[in-house]
């Protein structure tokens, strides 16, 4: 049995499909899984327990177009999948999924799909591959986000945190979208605060976040390790040696919760009820009448104040980082 899972989106998508992977290996574990995702997810896609195959398509630059639709088809044709389940709402991934060849093909976008499904957007991010899953056979009684730490990356993250002592917080102050970001000046507060409680700090992200990580560190005036710029890999080993993390609803942050790290979640215009969480998450929200106002993040407020991260208080989520923390060694 060989099997593809077609999701070419977001960081944290990729990191949403880890149960319906694992559900499908366990189904058919003599079988062979592929994702089928975006660069970005690729790194990810190959952590994932029960992945056997990565097939990138490039959507925005290598693929992009009629022709690099067909050239990421033929890839997934070479897989020969029997199978193809599409979770992206995507006439573009149902259409791969039809050029893959695979006999079924289950999944949200109706035109490409042998087995069509009604998308329940109210539905937890988890569930949607998980449910197309259980509609092939597999079981689906397990929801818990997984994510393998990256042996390769482990001198990295070892030369990082030399001479580090006592416990590891990670910021992850960026996100793909401006409305989930909270701001310099307010991440520095919290910096500020944590490195007082005695915790040692390190910023993570991508080469965008670079400019901001400078920016807190100035604003802050305490000592933190900036890692903004490393790879994504490079990212996942030094979140793996986090005893906690702090960031927005965003890729990073969700890859340290299938880490089993301890999180604390900001969310501003997203609803915390996509998620499925454990004892070891904290959601922050200030509940606003306003919130959620959107799926993955407008571009702008759409009420033009952004209360929803602007009015969320540095010391409201340091307490909540100390008190997950305290339970921790409780």
């Amino acid at each position: 049995m060989r099997i593809v899972v077609v999701h070419p989106a977001f960081l944290g998508d990729t990191v949403f499909l880890g149960p319906a992977v694992r559900a499908l290996k366990a189904r058919w574990p003599e079988g062979r899984v592929a994702i089928c995702t975006t660069p970005r997810g690729a790194p990810v896609a190959r952590l994932l327990p029960g992945c056997d195959e990565v097939l990138v398509f490039d959507k925005r630059r290598a693929d992009r177009g009629l022709f690099g639709l067909l050239r990421a088809g033929r890839r997934l044709r070479a897989f020969a999948p029997d199978l193809a389940l599409v979770s992206h709402y995507s006439l573009r991934s149902g259409a791969l999924a039809w050029l893959s060849d695979a006999r079924r093909r289950i999944g949200y976008p109706s035109l490409f799909c042998t087995e069509r499904v009604r998308l329940d957007r109210t539905r937890p991010f988890v569930e949607r591959a998980l449910r197309l899953a259980g509609l092939a056979g597999a079981p689906v009684d397990d929801r818990t986000l997984a994510l393998a730490a990256p042996e390769e990356c482990r001198s990295y993250a070892d030369q990082i945190l030399l001479g580090v002592n006592g416990p590891v917080v990670g910021l992850v102050p960026g996100a793909e979208w401006e409305t989930k970001r909270w701001g310099a000046e307010r991440w520095a507060a919290l910096a500020a605060q944590l490195h007082q409680g005695g915790l040692n700090l390190v910023i993570l992200g991508g080469p965008a976040e670079r400019s901001l990580a400078a920016r807190i560190r100035e604003l802050a005036g305490v000592p933190a390790i900036d890692t903004t710029g490393n790879s994504i890999v490079e990212a996942i080993a030094l979140l793996a040696r986090c005893d906690l993390v702090v960031g927005g609803d965003t890729g990073l942050v969700h890859c340290a919760r299938a880490l089993g790290r301890r999180t604390t979640i900001l969310f501003g215009p997203t609803n915390p009820a996509r998620h499925v969480f454990s004892a070891r998450d904290t959601p922050v929200q200030l509940g606003l009448e306003c919130q959620p106002c959107h799926g993955h993040g407008p571009e702008r407020c759409p009420l033009q104040h952004h209360h929803c991260m602007t009015r969320l208080e540095p010391a409201t989520v340091a307490g909540a980082v100390r008190t997950l923390l305290d339970h921790s060694t409780s």
